[in-house]
């Protein structure tokens, strides 16, 4: 792996580790902010799945498509065909519009939580620099 493609893994790897702090943060202020903590985390686990692919030499596509990132993921890690995305596609895009009308109770936006800590533990066990 070259010094570039190393860097470029880590940026996502480190941008995804923004949003999980943002979801964090989210989940614990007064009054608690719901559907962004539920976008942050679905924008963690894109990137989180996005680095993998890199990693791979994967082109990767402009998707927020969690399901189809897990199944390419899945091509080079059968583990990642295992895990359940929920409805975290919800959050995307139209989680960010009013019309979308959705609003997660707190163990909802918690699950999605723990389910982006899940896919970067993953990711970064399979991530291997040398």
């Amino acid at each position: 792996m070259t010094q570039a493609l190393q860097a470029y893994v880590e940026s996502w790897l480190n941008k995804a580790e923004h949003d999980l702090l943002s979801a964090q943060r989210l989940l614990e202020i007064e009054p608690l902010i719901l559907d962004n903590a539920c976008f942050h985390c679905q924008q963690a686990i894109e990137k989180c799945l996005k680095a993998y692919l890199i990693y791979n030499e994967f082109d990767i596509q402009k998707t927020h498509d969690i399901i189809a990132l897990l199944n390419q993921c899945s091509n080079f890690d059968s583990i990642f065909g295992t895990i359940d995305p929920m409805d975290i596609n919800a959050y995307a895009v139209n989680g960010r519009y009013p019309d979308a009308n959705l609003m997660p109770s707190k163990e909802e936006a918690e699950s999605y939580y723990r389910l982006a800590l899940e896919v970067k533990s993953l990711v970064t066990e399979r991530i291997i620099f040398s």
